[in-house]
């Protein structure tokens, strides 16, 4: 009789193991999940600030080329350019912060996450 209860526990815990190991790997899976949606989130969020990156230039090209078709005196063109320089980077400005706020954002979702599962 002993060896029979001995036989059906080797036999049993490879399953009792895996009972231990699922929730775990259902866990990583979530996690795993969770990182490849931040992660398409931050490549989009790159997308739309390299679009609006592009806009903001092709904007100012525009507004540059429209303002040479233009008589202007050398003082007016200096200020055209320091104008538009200006222009220039408070739109990088304005893209950087808007980048790292992205960054913070994903960031305390990804922290979240942790502290819930915790």
């Amino acid at each position: 009789m002993k060896r029979y209860r001995t036989s059906t526990l080797f036999a049993v815990l490879p399953f009792v193991g895996l009972l231990g190991v699922v929730p775990g790997a259902s866990a990583y899976d979530e996690h795993q999940r969770l990182h490849n949606d931040l992660k398409e989130e931050h490549s989009a969020t790159h997308e739309d600030l390299n679009t609006e990156h592009k806009a903001a230039h092709e904007g100012l090209g525009a507004i540059h080329r429209q303002a040479h078709n233009q008589p202007m005196t050398k003082w007016q063109h200096r200020r055209l350019h320091r104008g538009l320089r200006r222009a220039h980077r408070a739109e990088h400005g304005a893209l950087n912060t808007e980048h790292q706020a992205a960054h913070e954002e994903l960031n305390t979702e990804h922290r979240d996450y942790h502290d819930e599962s915790r």
